[in-house]
């Protein structure tokens, strides 16, 4: 072996560059770490289809509307927008590959699609404008595009994926053999989220106006600062009901494992917030419909949509502003001294609502305080357990975990109304660590199963001696209540 003594001028030359090629790392790790994660986009794929070419398929004129509108304000809500209106087969696929090309930095995935949609042997279907005349269950569903099939194609467990199906306008097969109305309950994967027009076997209208009464109420929620996907279709359904006087009910089925915001990235003006709440309390009827809303919702939210009834009031100066275009962008003040003033000025209007200015019922209005604590960590993502009013270590790990991704320390691990209040002045997802979902121990279940009836087995029923046993479900996890009608169906 021979050894090769460098000179010294080489060796200076190297030692340079290594010191600059470590600079460099060091200094990409610290851009790195003061950046953070890079945002991911979300994909909207937006399909309407109106003009349908068979005699047999009504006209739909709102759908294509419907998509439109969807698509504007989903833009505005800064998700990519893969728009396709009066779509035939190849339409579709067209649509499609060009949404497959965006998918490489998606964090969620949402479709919609208003049309013609069919239930056939339990599997829907969606139909493009160029279906032929539906004289047979063969003709129509070798044309139409499957549902599954699309799910297929964009759901992941490793992010969120949303269906909106404003669909089942009719069926132009009639009720026969395989064949029913409306659409049918779908299979929901892991981390998804289905919404229904209506509820499954029931048919939709297309609505008298620009939009069906579906996408209208859909339109109406969509971009309300710091409502939750669960939130927004309690109120996308009640107000659904009231435009169809009850004929239609829309329903949802869930899988999610976090909460999810369309108006994920809003920034809230903290003095706007407490305005908004000051003007509520000192309205009695306001107030009242404060405390109805906070029955169903957190109460950032509760305040935003009551406040929206009160921007032609004016107290001590103040007034409410309408919300700018789309309201996804909120001026958020940067003056400590003003951020105090707000803070101060919620808890106060906190106290009187929360704990009241009476020690009466002092063990219900704690009660009341934990839950609503609760109820807004759940909303920032912190919180994924039932909100109970009991703290335990749930709500100590959420505390604790809201504390870490707002950077704040020393402070207590009670709820208090300062607390509260400091809640309510944070917006969008604050905690965005994935739950992590571990599977529930089937052995005892199974077990147990074997020797209590179960709720759908008919009395004396028994369990067939081969039938193979099925590890019983773990219970979704509580993403903020009104999930379908009855809960998940």
């Amino acid at each position: 072996m021979c050894l090769r003594v460098l000179r010294p001028w080489p060796v200076l030359v190297a030692s340079i560059l290594l010191l600059a090629i470590l600079a460099t790392n060091a200094a990409s790790a610290a851009v790195d770490a003061a950046t953070g994660p890079q945002q991911r986009d979300r994909l909207a794929i937006v399909i309407g289809n109106s003009d349908y070419r068979s005699d047999r398929l009504n006209d739909l004129p709102n759908a294509s509307n419907d998509a439109t509108k969807l698509a504007d304000s989903l833009r505005r809500l800064n998700f990519v927008v893969v728009l396709g209106t009066n779509l035939t087969r190849d339409g579709f696929e067209q649509t499609f590959k060009e949404a497959d090309t965006k998918l490489s930095n998606v964090s969620a995935v949402l479709i919609f699609f208003a049309g013609h949609g069919i239930q056939v042997n339990g599997r829907n279907y969606l139909l493009p404008v160029d279906t032929p005349d539906p004289t047979s269950l063969e003709a129509i569903t070798s044309a139409a595009i499957k549902l599954d099939d699309i799910i297929a194609r964009y759901a992941s467990r490793n992010r969120q994926t949303f269906v909106f199906l404003d669909a089942c306008r009719n069926n132009p097969l009639g009720n026969g053999a395989g064949v029913s109305n409306g659409l049918a309950q779908i299979d929901v994967g892991e981390n998804m989220f289905v919404a229904f027009a209506t509820q499954p076997g029931n048919v939709t209208v297309d609505g008298t106006g620009q939009n069906s009464p579906f996408t209208t109420a859909l339109l109406k929620n969509l971009e309300i600062p710091g409502l939750s996907v669960s939130d927004m279709m309690i109120r996308v359904r009640n107000e659904t009901e009231a435009l169809t006087a009850g004929r239609q009910v829309p329903w949802d089925q869930s899988s999610l494992r976090e909460q999810f915001y369309f108006t994920e990235q809003q920034v809230l003006d903290p003095a706007q917030l407490s305005a908004s709440l000051s003007r509520i309390l000192s309205d009695p009827v306001a107030k009242k419909e404060l405390e109805v809303q906070l029955a169903s919702s957190d109460l950032q939210t509760a305040v935003l949509i009551v406040g929206q009834t009160l921007r032609s009031v004016s107290i001590e100066g103040h007034s409410d502003a309408p919300a700018p275009a789309g309201g996804v962008q909120m001026a958020s003040t940067s003056d400590a001294s003003a951020l105090q003033e707000a803070h101060q000025s919620v808890a106060s209007g906190l106290q009187t609502l929360i704990v009241g200015s009476s020690g009466s019922e002092e063990d219900n209005k704690k009660t009341d305080l934990v839950r609503n604590v609760q109820t807004e960590l759940r909303r920032l993502g912190c919180y994924r357990m039932q909100v109970d009013g009991d703290w335990g270590k749930g709500s100590l790990h959420a505390l604790a975990d809201y504390y870490r991704n707002t950077r704040q320390t020393g402070k207590p691990a009670e709820p208090s109304v300062d607390l509260l209040s400091d809640l309510f002045l944070r917006s969008g997802r604050v905690c965005k660590e994935p739950v992590i979902v571990k599977p529930k121990p089937t052995s005892v279940a199974a077990d147990a199963d074997d020797k209590a009836p179960s709720a759908g087995r008919k009395p004396g029923g028994r369990r067939s001696a081969g039938a193979a046993r099925r590890p019983a479900a773990a219970p979704p996890p509580d993403i903020g209540g009104g999930i379908g009608i009855g809960g998940i169906f």
